[in-house]
């Protein structure tokens, strides 16, 4: 069984807690969820796809998963550098409140916004400003996370419904059509996907995610058929 390098394509499950507490702050695992009272009904929670070194966990995990196989326990520890970053105080910042207006936000202290593309936590709301923090809400915490390979995934078509998944969660890719010819990957999306908000960046981010993978495609086309009503 070989070792996992960065490039690879994984499935893995993890725990993560805050070293200081003890305190869970994220899981794949629905049980584990539901026991440290911190279930989203929004999130699915199975395996998560990962390309090794793409930074979709912190660069601290990623690199630790290295050398793992699967099957793999581990048990791993990260400082705050290499987990989501040192606090910065310059991420603080002082808001005017018709900024909020402008967008149709009501600010309210501790709610999450997203404002000029970044998400933030409001600290404080006078009259004028909003104090909002951008700090990633775990920035400045040693983190500890338990993590299992669950499976290296190397069928091409097996490894680009993971990457549909990993972009369109809660969307049953089971029955998806793929096709290769070549150097070209035809894909069928399910119906239900074709008026959803932002598809258009979500196949693209697919086609630069593909692209990480293998060099073995020059393009993907995603195809649409339509069934014709008949009188």
């Amino acid at each position: 069984m070989t070792t996992l390098n960065k490039g690879d394509i994984v499935n893995l499950n993890y725990t993560g807690r805050t070293k200081e507490d003890n305190k869970v702050v994220d899981t794949t695992i629905e049980s584990i969820a539901k026991k440290e009272d911190i279930f989203d009904e929004k999130i699915i929670y199975r395996p998560f796809t990962l390309i090794i070194g793409k930074n979709w966990l912190p660069v601290g995990l990623e690199d630790a998963i290295v050398g793992m196989k699967e099957g793999d326990k581990k048990t791993i520890e990260i400082d705050a550098k290499n987990g989501f970053g040192l606090r910065d105080r310059s991420k603080i910042r002082l808001i005017q409140r018709r900024e909020f207006q402008r967008h149709q936000i009501k600010p309210k202290e501790d709610m999450k916004v997203e404002i000029g593309g970044q998400t933030g936590r409001i600290l404080k709301v006078s009259s004028s400003r909003v104090k909002v923090d951008f700090n990633h809400d775990l920035a400045g915490l040693e983190l500890i996370y338990d993590v299992e390979i669950v499976k290296k995934v190397t069928d091409i078509k097996e490894q680009f419904v993971c990457l549909l998944e990993k972009r369109l969660p809660g969307v049953d890719f089971s029955s998806t059509k793929i096709n290769i010819r070549n150097k070209v990957v035809e894909v069928e999306l399910p119906k239900d996907t074709r008026f959803m908000e932002y598809i258009q960046f979500i196949r693209n981010g697919v086609s630069r995610d593909l692209g990480e993978i293998s060099n073995k495609f020059d393009r993907i086309t995603f195809i649409e058929h339509y069934d014709i009503e008949k009188k």
